[in-house]
């Protein structure tokens, strides 16, 4: 019943936001520039929310069963699964990980690997606490000195033997029905190499911004992934939660780990790095709504910004990379990629013409309005995002929009400039 009482006010939202738009090529109609913005902007909007109502995830009947009471039918095991966990620094939160992982209800073998990635704190202690408990489920690697993400991951994958790799983050608990859940859609296609769990924050309620990440988050995966995984091409399966077929994996896994960009290693973007291979390699890229997992987003604002820039500077590696192959994809999924991108990175530039014209009196509201019109398409992406799946902290899509589009958006040129830096930049 809530979410039948979010209908008529997401409908409102999306009214006001498109008049807003409107009214806004009416005060910019002398300037192509800001007009095709606009235009672009909101056609993409729209299209996201009719794009992602042919979204489909239903498991209420499994595709196989793993025991029948009737010879004749048709049955298929379910297929071994390996969770890779890589860590450094990690000793509040790894334990609850592994024992999140290892409790999962999954009718099939099941274990786990986690790497420690040369921590300095008692991360190595923990793990070897919950080997105690696990035994011969839980194989602990440990690197004397950091070498970073990607090669934790990838001596994960070669320690592990599950026909499909489950990659969790140190911080991230996964629920205990998703690994069965995420493990169907392999089963039911055999081209689907990599599955996307849904991810939901940990922390939400600690301060205002975990709340704006929490509402982030709820947009990021039930709507955007959502509408890329009906073209079985999501861009980018999250390291806190995401599946893969171990073939898969194995045969890009030397390429991936090297992988370079403009003469410098890939040391981080590994999520979407990984998932680029996937993809380019022709495979089937999905998302799972029902998998579900959370995870602790960063409570204080300079962690914050440092994680941000990370994933730009990653985000605009592997843009580059997807950007040679996304034109064979649908059309329509290639056609929102490419002005996803496109979007994102005029943003910048928008928002200086913006203060640039205020500055020159020409147009001295201007920044009001855009924040007006950044904050009310916020709160409608969030709307919708509840009325699929309840999301408590949606309202603060209105803030965390206006902070994107004023605070986060000087990152991407910086992060373009920084794009060969090869530094970690979160802790």
């Amino acid at each position: 019943m809530k979410k039948l009482a979010f209908i008529p006010l997401f409908f409102l939202a999306l009214y006001g936001l498109l008049l807003y738009k409107v009214c806004g090529l009416l005060g910019v109609h002398n300037n192509i520039f800001l007009v095709a913005y606009t235009v672009g902007t909101s056609v993409y909007l729209v299209s996201r929310f009719a794009i992602s109502a042919f979204y489909h995830d239903d498991h209420r009947e499994e595709p196989y069963y793993i025991v029948s009471s009737w010879p004749k039918k048709s049955r298929k095991e379910y297929p071994s699964v390996s969770f890779v966990i890589a860590c450094k620094n990690e000793e509040d939160s790894i334990r609850k990980t592994i024992d999140a992982c290892l409790s999962a209800d999954y009718p099939q073998k099941m274990d786990c690997v986690a790497v420690n990635d040369g921590s300095t704190d008692n991360t190595l202690a923990e793990m070897m606490k919950a080997k105690v408990v696990w035994g011969d489920k839980l194989h602990v690697t440990s690197f004397p000195q950091n070498k970073g993400k990607r090669e934790a991951m990838a001596a994960g994958v070669l320690a592990s033997s599950g026909e499909i790799i489950v990659f969790v983050d140190s911080d991230s608990f996964v629920a205990k029905d998703s690994v069965r859940l995420i493990a169907g859609h392999f089963m039911s296609d055999e081209k689907v190499a990599a599955v996307s769990g849904n991810t939901l924050v940990e922390n939400a309620t600690q301060n205002t911004l975990t709340r704006m990440q929490a509402a982030k988050y709820g947009v990021a995966f039930e709507i955007l992934k959502a509408c890329e995984s009906v073209f079985n091409v999501v861009t980018c399966c999250p390291g806190c939660f995401s599946a893969y077929r171990r073939d898969a994996v194995v045969e890009v896994l030397d390429e991936w780990r090297n992988q370079t960009l403009f003469g410098s290693r890939s040391t981080f973007g590994d999520d979407r790095g990984l998932t680029n291979y996937m993809l380019k390699n022709n495979h089937k890229v999905l998302y799972c709504r029902s998998a579900k997992a959370t995870t602790i987003v960063p409570s204080k604002w300079r962690t914050f910004f440092k994680q941000q820039l990370r994933w730009k500077k990653s985000w605009l590696r592997e843009t580059l990379v997807a950007s040679k192959f996304m034109w064979k994809k649908h059309p329509i999924a290639s056609i929102s990629f490419y002005s996803a991108a496109a979007l994102s990175v005029i943003c910048p530039f928008i928002v200086a013409r913006i203060f640039l014209l205020a500055a020159l009196s020409l147009s001295p509201w201007l920044p009001l309005i855009y924040v007006s019109g950044a904050a009310l398409m916020g709160a409608t992406l969030g709307l919708f995002s509840s009325i699929l799946h309840q999301n408590e902290q949606w309202i603060y899509t209105a803030v965390f929009t206006p902070v994107y589009a004023f605070v986060l958006v000087w990152q991407m040129p910086y992060a373009l400039l920084k794009i060969r830096d090869t530094q970690w930049g979160t802790r």
